[in-house]
């Protein structure tokens, strides 16, 4: 890292998130879900960097925003490194703006945290963004929202059928209690926000299936550094039947038992 630091100035816990700016899905008390310890606050950012979590950064009070990803925490620098848009000017306005603040969203779990601004600098020969550390973060994470990454050997798909008649398979590649994320390629279905999927088939195992109806949240790259690969669809399930959605809970917690053994070997 060349010499390029950022300022260490950081927001206190009001500053660090306004409500009015945050998707909190209804919830009040938001001062509970604020990280405090380094240590967490620290581990947190490194779980938006190995999952590769899109960030969005908004500044010119909200008025602008860009999409970055967590490269590296440097604790003992007290340096979050966070990757730059391939925009000069942009990077330019980025640099240039006071109190940035970043929203992500990582398994279904909202995070948000603040800078007071951003800089650029050399990590491991390439040219990055690099802030403070925050001394807050929010991180909201709910039983229905707890978002899961399927392993793409477990072949859960999503099937839907085609104006033709045909069915089109597509793989769940994340799950939560309310709604499921599927991996499109080739940019076939033509979906936006609010748009609706009736009576479509979610195969989730040979014990673990449905026929349901979704409603379209979000679509994203399905990997930011290379938007052509494809578009990631996020969908809330319409309605489940309560046995359903119990025994959905049971296979999204034996996923998260997995992954977190994976962690931990």
């Amino acid at each position: 890292m060349t010499d390029n630091n950022p300022n260490n100035s950081s927001p206190n816990a009001s500053e660090a998130a306004d409500a009015s700016n945050i998707d909190l899905d209804g919830i009040t008390d938001v001062e509970k879900y604020f990280l405090h310890s380094k240590g967490e606050i620290v581990q947190k950012l490194r779980l938006l960097g190995k999952g590769k979590s899109a960030i969005n950064g908004y500044f010119n009070h909200g008025n602008d925003f860009f999409l970055t990803s967590v490269i590296d925490v440097l604790r003992d620098k007290n340096i979050l490194v966070l990757d730059i848009t391939p925009d000069a000017e942009l990077n330019k306005k980025i640099i240039d703006a006071d109190n940035i603040i970043f929203k992500a969203k990582h398994l279904g779990i909202s995070a948000q945290f603040k800078a007071a601004s951003i800089q650029t600098a050399k990590f491991k020969g390439q040219q990055l963004f690099a802030c403070a550390i925050p001394d807050d973060l929010l991180w909201v994470q709910r039983r229905e929202h707890f978002r899961v990454h399927i392993p793409l050997s477990n072949n859960a798909v999503f099937q839907i059928k085609t104006a033709q008649g045909d069915i089109s398979e597509y793989p769940i590649i994340d799950v939560s209690g309310g709604g499921i994320a599927i991996a499109d390629k080739s940019f076939a279905l033509k979906v936006e926000a609010d748009d609706e999927f009736n009576n479509v088939s979610l195969l989730f195992n040979d014990e673990l299936s449905c026929t349901t109806d979704l409603i379209v949240q979000n679509t994203l790259p399905l990997y930011f550094d290379k938007p052509s690969a494809g578009q990631r669809i996020g969908c809330r399930f319409n309605a489940l039947l309560t046995d359903f959605s119990a025994d959905l809970q049971r296979y999204i917690n034996l996923l998260d038992s997995h992954y977190r053994k994976t962690l931990s070997d």
